[in-house]
């Protein structure tokens, strides 16, 4: 007998059915974390200028903003973004975000690229104005 005779058979039960799907039949959810660093990790690929590392981890991104890392991890820390962690990739300076353990990642995740827009914005702005 194939599984799926198995599966269809009246005396299972809803439980052993979904039990006994295979894997590929079963409904994979990523969890909410790596939902969010996929969402922050999309974002900072499309600010432009940015090196995104997301394969590190499901819930782990690590950015690098060129020459600018430096300064946006220093403005994020000034608005509270202790989380975001500072290190080095081969020589180049990044910044690291956890998102495992954030019962609220995906809120979390959307509030730190509201943040992040706000701070490149910023320094575009003074970069292009001739004081």
């Amino acid at each position: 007998m194939t599984y799926l005779g198995l599966i269809e058979r009246s005396s299972s039960s809803p439980l052993e059915r979904i039990l006994l799907r295979p894997n590929w039949q079963r409904r994979q959810e990523p969890a909410p974390h790596s939902a969010a660093a996929m969402r922050f990790a999309e974002t900072c690929a499309a600010l432009g200028g940015t090196t995104v590392l997301h394969d590190l981890m499901p819930d782990i991104v690590t950015v690098s903003f060129g020459s600018r890392t430096h300064d946006i991890y220093e403005r994020l820390h000034a608005r509270g973004w202790k989380f975001v962690g500072k290190g080095d990739w081969q020589g180049d300076p990044v910044l690291g975000v956890s998102f495992g353990g954030d019962r609220r990642a995906v809120s979390t995740a959307d509030d730190l690229v509201k943040a992040l827009i706000g701070i490149i914005g910023e320094m575009e702005i003074a970069e292009t104005r001739v004081w």
